[in-house]
């Protein structure tokens, strides 16, 4: 067992040579790949777990905002230190997890300290994890009003999707308040009273994702006017705001009253696309 005494953390490179050796990847295909530790610190130490949980990503030459900081849910850029100075890049996507076991490790090898995760992608790394097994679940009647069409086959989520892709690159999250009927299934032409927050980065992005967010926002607000009509009148879904908010303006108190809602499950889907299962809703 690893024992407390451990180097093995949860964003730890497996050294190639063990990687092979475990058949987490063969030599052949080596060069471009590369094996990490996903089990949480805690459990790593744990002797009552006998083995660890590992992904393996493929070399990537650059780091793509719109994969970076956990924005999408199945697919996530992580940006490694290394040893000669520059980045390394390293793409996971949202595959079965493999399991070696921790005996493997103990005593035969160290993490590679030639690939070194920052604290600040590794809080990346478990936002990403996490995020997979922590969808908020939105009543199905107001998806099913998200998913009504609208014009040219193209629904009200497809519409909200590509406004927020050209956005991607600045967005922290998109979150939605549905007040107190956060869990109720309104019927009977009664509407969801929403307010919507696009949170932009700006401790990054700075008066650009600003900008951007802004934009993003006035085109999110046509879109629920186009198919819902006057919040007024709506039956369906009545908008009563929708901001652009930056990060550091985005408290803790606001965030424990909405739900993100992740645009990427429609905007940033693989290629090829994948089958769409919408929240709420479990698999035919």
């Amino acid at each position: 067992m690893l024992g407390r005494a451990t180097l093995w953390r949860q964003g730890s490179v497996i050294a190639q040579a063990e990687a092979i050796a475990a058949s987490l990847f063969d030599e052949a295909s080596s060069s471009l790949k590369r094996a990490i530790v996903i089990t949480h610190d805690c459990d790593l130490s744990n002797d009552k777990e006998a083995k660890l949980e590992v992904m393996v990503g493929d070399v990537v030459d650059k780091k793509d905002k719109q994969y970076a900081r956990a924005r999408n849910i199945r697919r996530l850029h992580l940006a490694f230190n290394t040893s000669g100075g520059a980045q390394q890049f390293l793409e996971l996507q949202i595959t079965p997890k493999q399991t070696i076991s921790k005996q493997f490790l103990a005593g035969r090898a160290k993490p590679d300290s030639a690939w070194v995760l920052p604290d600040d992608e590794k809080r990346a790394l478990k936002q990403w994890l996490a995020a997979r097994y922590a969808r908020p679940a939105f009543p199905n009647a107001f998806e099913a009003h998200l998913r009504k069409t609208v014009s040219k086959k193209q629904t009200v989520e497809d519409q909200l999707g590509k406004a927020l892709e050209k956005i991607s690159a600045h967005l922290i999250g998109v979150f939605f308040d549905l007040g107190e009927n956060r869990a109720a299934e309104l019927t009977n032409g009664t509407p969801y009273d929403l307010k919507v927050t696009v949170v932009y980065d700006a401790s990054e992005g700075g008066q650009p994702a600003r900008l951007a967010a802004e934009e993003g926002v006035c085109e999110i607000r046509g879109v629920f006017k186009a198919a819902y009509g006057d919040p007024a009148l709506a039956t369906e879904i009545a908008l009563e705001t929708c901001e652009a908010v930056a990060d550091t303006f985005f408290p803790l108190s606001d965030l424990r009253k909405v739900d993100q809602w992740r645009a990427q499950y429609i905007s940033l889907r693989q290629d090829p696309p994948e089958p769409f299962l919408a929240f709420g809703e479990l698999p035919a």
